[in-house]
């Protein structure tokens, strides 16, 4: 298989959507660049923890929960610019990048 995930792939979808609101390819302001270097530990240590090797596979279980979570507190991603949750999915979608798990 290529690498880069399919485009049906959940993290390749919402990448493509992220990266119209957030800079996943170039250079960030360094308070963002803070904020997503954090968020991206934060996320694989919680797959760590879980038990699961860092792959697409754990990465988009990851996504699919924590979007269930906010979808679950009400979290609306057109209400606010770079809240807690939308820095915490630029995030997943730049570790996707990075790992080649999305083009």
């Amino acid at each position: 298989m290529p690498s880069g995930t399919a485009v049906r792939h959940p993290l390749a979808g919402l990448t493509r959507d992220f990266h119209r609101i957030g800079p996943l390819d170039g250079p960030v302001e360094p308070w963002m660049s803070s904020e997503l270097d954090q968020h991206a530990a934060q996320v694989c240590a919680d797959i760590a923890a879980a038990g699961g090797g860092f792959n697409a596979r754990t990465l988009g279980v990851y996504l699919h929960g924590f979007l269930d979570g906010c979808l679950e507190r009400g979290w609306d991603s057109d209400s606010v610019d770079y809240d807690w949750e939308t820095l915490r999915i630029l995030a997943i979608c730049r570790l996707a990048k990075e790992h080649g798990f999305v083009r």
